[in-house]
Formats: C-alpha cells, structure tokens, sequence
C-alpha cells in the first residue's frame, strides 16, 4: 500500500499528482448570484461551502472510479444475465424472473437501512470488503446454480425438489446479493467522496461525476459483453464465465479498497467516529447471545427471538425516517424516489412493448438503448457547467423539468402508437404485419424523446445526490439516513411491478407510460415546493425575467 504523509492534506505532492478540479468541468461549482444565499440547506447543513484547495490526487481519483468500474460491472452484469438465464431456463413461463425480482426488491426494502447503518457503526475498509466478500460470493453462487440448472435437464422438470430448492437458494442469494450492493453504494457512492472532498464542493463535484459516469459505461457495456459471450458460445459458457470473473473481480476489489485507503488518508482518520457505540443501531446488543446455546434452543424461543430483532429493526426505521422527515432534504429523497415508478426507461418491460408489440428488432432496441446511455453521459458532462452557472438547486429543477418536458411527446406517441396498432392486433398475435412499424416522426418523438429525457435524469440525479451528501455531511448517522432514499426508491420500484401487472395487456400500456409522467410530474413539485422553495425562498428562478416577459 502506498506510504501516508505527514502532510497537512494527507498525501504527498511529489508521489500523488494532483488535478485542479476546475480543469474538470467544476469551477465555482457553488457560486451565488449576487443577494442570493440560500443555496445552502437551512437544516444547519453547508451547501454552499467555500471551495477550499481544490485539487485531488490523480492516481486516487483513478482507483476510486477503478474500485467503482469493478463493483458496479459485476452488479449490472449478474441483474442482466440472472433473467436472461432465467428466461432462457424457463421459457414457458416469466414467473421465476418475476419471483426473483419482486423479492431482491423486497430485500432492499427491508434491509437497505440495516446496511447503511453497518456503514455508520464499523470502519470504512472493513465494511467494503466485508460487503463485497458477500456479494461475490453471492453472485458466484447465483452462476453456479444457473450453470447446474442449464447442464441437468432434470433439474429443470417443472415441480421437482431440485427446482424448487435451486430456485430458493438462487432468490436467497440474489437478496444477498441486492442488500451488500446497497451497503457498497453508501459506502463508496455516498460516504466516500463526502469524506474525501474534506469540505470541497468542487471535488465533490468531480467525484460524483465522474462516479456516475462510470455507472453508465458499465450500463452500457456489461449487457452487451453478456449477450456477446451468450450469443457467441452459448448460455452454460457465459455463466461459467461470468463465474470466474466475478472471483477475479472480488481479488481485484480488495486490493483497489486498500490502494484508495491509501491515496486518501481521511478515510481512515475519521473512522474513530464510527469505531463509537450506537444504541440505536444496535438495540439487540444486550441480548445475552452466549446464553442461547444451538443445542438447548427451542423452536419456540428462536421465533420469539427473531421476531424481537425484526421489531428492533422496524422501531429503529420509523424513528430514522421521523428524523429524516424533518429535513428539508428529505423531499429531494422522495422526488427522486417517485422517479423510480417509471416504465419509460430501457428495461424488461418497455422493452418486451417495443420488441413485441411495435415489432422493432434486437440491433435498433439495442443502438437506442445505447444512445439513452450516451444522453445520460452528456448529462454528467452537462452537470458542472450548469452547477458553476445557475448553482446547485436551481440546477436541480431545471433538469427534473427538463426530463419532465421530453417525456411528454413519449407518452403521447405511445398512446398514437397503440391506437394505430389496435388494427392490426389479434388473440393470437399482437400484430399480423410482422413488418408493421411506427411513421417516422412518431419513432422520432418517442425515442429522440427517451434520450433527451436522459440528460434531465442524470443531471438532477447529480444535483440530488450532491444536495444529500452535503446536507447530512455532520449528521452522526447520516448512512442510515441515507439508506432510507434507497430504501423509497425501492417501494417505488416494486410499484412499478404492480403496475405492470396490473396493466399487463400492450394496449394498456399507454396507461402506465401515463402513471409513470405523472410520477415525474410529482417528482418535480415535491423538490420545488418541499425543498427548493424552503431553502430559496421562492420557486421561480428570474422573477424580474418573468415580469418582462409578461408572464407574471
């Protein structure tokens, strides 16, 4: 690992490089109009923080996105390919792919607070290797059952023990899976940069951005280096492939989380906080767990006992989210969240709309996918200069608007697309042209729509995560409360489902593209008038600009 210094930012100027973060895109990121200084939270946070000395290592701004890039591949290669198998396993049927997935959504309800909780109460590089430990191991299982079930064809007979009990233990693995992702992002998305940044917004800045866009690049890759390896050998290779690389990328993550520790001090100086008792996060801690020996231990009284720590758990939850309810930032949480209850994005269901009812082939789903991907791209790339513009809240709802705009035409040109499709529709197909496509501006408006739509997301995504961070940067629990925006996105996420099963039929969907524009639309209202509004003092953002026009 590499040697600490002594000096007062913790490296050393002549071993780590260091990069102006202006030269980055993130100059006065936090810079005021003149008479305007409620860009700051009122809940005794610091917004608007002085930029200080902003400069950061190169060589740790590269392991941090390296330790990221590695983490999140493996995370958005195992959620693509675990319903591709299922899929292909289970051709007959997509209720193991939705069993799967309404119950690794459920798991993140549950437990998301628990692991941003283990991320307030025990030290930084233990809880991130300990969490991808679980995660690997997870995934790794989940692959190796999926191999098991392509390679025995009698595992596969419907209703046999074998099924069954792959089937639960590939669930159960896959909440593992989901809760130790969640307890990475805290981690290393949220809590992190935070610490890094020691008070800069500049090179929290930097660090978010370049963070998320590295989201988006395994977005865009890691499912087409899955289909590739499906496509280009088969279904049993690619599993046993992404088997062995998720053991090479828990290697390659371990030493990563050292190299980081060691490119920022900081992050291990301020874990004496954490090494602190919390009462609250452990309220089961005097439980006398010596005394319950296995052996002498009834049924009886281990329901009792995990019924006690399930309570434990929901009292601490409500009490987190009263506290977290009481704090202007609170609502940017739960407009992002109601984001989440969306069907107009590249998922499996938009995806099986466009494929299956619209008739548009694998390549030109697959390019516009990517070009939704690059949008979200440009987005990050957008983020700093509007930042140093317009500032940090005023940015936040100009982009949510902006995607609220674009996502107008796609919801309208899904409703045209569903009354021009309703001729051709019969019980046995969904359309008998199988050539049918959509007119020209009507394709162009939907998905020119979707991809613009992408720069808003990504931009007020940035805008809300860097409001959070700074906005319960002293907050002595801050990672659980940050766990509960995880934990929101989710319960949305899972509405998303119901909807969609409620509105199952092609024709219906129009009406949940309706549900899911209007869930931006609350979006938006819930930042401007719960937060915006608290912290500025106003909502609109040029009230003389409004007077000339005439519009007040």
């Amino acid at each position: 690992m590499t040697s600490l210094s002594s000096s007062p930012g913790g490296q050393d100027d002549s071993k780590h490089p260091e990069v102006d973060v202006t030269d980055l895109g993130a100059q006065g990121s936090t810079s005021l109009e003149a008479g305007h200084t409620l860009d700051s939270p009122v809940d005794g946070t610091a917004s608007g923080r002085p930029p200080g000395r902003s400069t950061l290592a190169v060589q740790g701004l590269l392991s941090l996105c390296s330790l990221r890039f590695s983490s999140a591949w493996g995370e958005r290669s195992s959620a693509f390919a675990v319903y591709l198998f299922l899929v292909i396993i289970f051709p007959q049927t997509l209720v193991p792919a939705s069993a799967f997935g309404f119950c690794t959504t459920a798991s993140g309800i549950l437990f998301s607070s628990w692991a941003g909780g283990l991320v307030d109460r025990y030290k930084r590089l233990v809880v991130v290797r300990y969490a991808t430990g679980v995660q690997k191991l997870a995934t790794s299982s989940m692959y190796g059952l999926l191999l098991l079930l392509f390679k025995m064809e009698s595992a596969r007979r419907r209703g046999s023990a074998g099924l069954v009990l792959a089937m639960g233990a590939i669930v159960v693995f896959g909440c593992a899976e989901k809760v130790s992702s969640v307890c990475l992002a805290v981690s290393v998305e949220r809590e992190w940069p935070s610490v890094i940044s020691d008070g800069s917004s500049d090179k929290l800045t930097v660090m978010n951005t370049w963070l998320r866009r590295t989201d988006l690049i395994c977005d865009l890759l890691s499912p087409l280096f899955v289909s590739a390896l499906a496509a280009g050998v088969s279904y049993p290779f690619a599993a046993a492939f992404l088997t062995g690389m998720t053991v090479f990328c828990f290697a390659l993550e371990i030493f990563l989380s050292g190299l980081v520790l060691g490119h920022f001090p900081q992050l291990e100086t301020r874990e004496i906080a954490h090494d602190a008792p919390d009462s609250d996060a452990q309220p089961t801690s005097d439980i006398p767990l010596a005394q319950n020996d296995g052996a002498r231990r009834t049924l009886l009284q281990s329901f009792f006992s995990a019924l006690e720590i399930f309570h434990s758990a929901i009292r601490i939850f409500a009490k987190d989210l009263i506290e977290f309810s009481k704090l202007p930032v609170f609502f940017t949480s739960l407009s992002i969240a109601s984001i989440y209850l969306t069907v107009l994005s590249f998922d499996g269901t938009m995806l099986t709309y466009l494929k299956n009812t619209l008739n548009y082939s694998d390549p030109f789903l697959a390019g516009q996918r990517a070009a939704c991907t690059f949008a979200g791209l440009l987005g990050t790339v957008l983020f700093p200069f509007v930042l140093r513009r317009i500032g940090l809240v005023r940015t936040g709802s100009w982009s949510i608007w902006f995607e609220l705009a674009c996502l107008l035409p796609v919801v309208v040109s899904i409703h045209l697309a569903t009354t021009l499709s309703t001729p051709y529709a019969n019980k046995e197909s969904l359309f008998s042209p199988s050539n049918h496509v959509l007119p020209p501006w009507l394709a162009a408006a939907l998905f020119g729509g979707m991809a613009l739509s992408r720069i808003g997301l990504w931009m007020f995504d940035l805008a809300q995560l860097q409001i959070l961070q700074e906005s319960l940067e002293a907050h002595p629990r801050r990672n659980r409360l940050t766990s509960i925006q995880f934990t929101l996105q989710n319960i949305f996420d899972m509405a998303k489902y119901a909807l969609t099963m409620g509105l199952a039929k092609p024709s219906q969907f129009r009406w949940a593209g309706l549900v899911s524009v209007i869930a931006v639309l609350v979006g938006g209202l819930l930042y401007v008038f719960g937060y915006a509004r608290r912290v500025r003092g106003h909502i609109a953002p040029h009230w003389k600009w409004l007077a000339k026009l005439k519009i007040i």
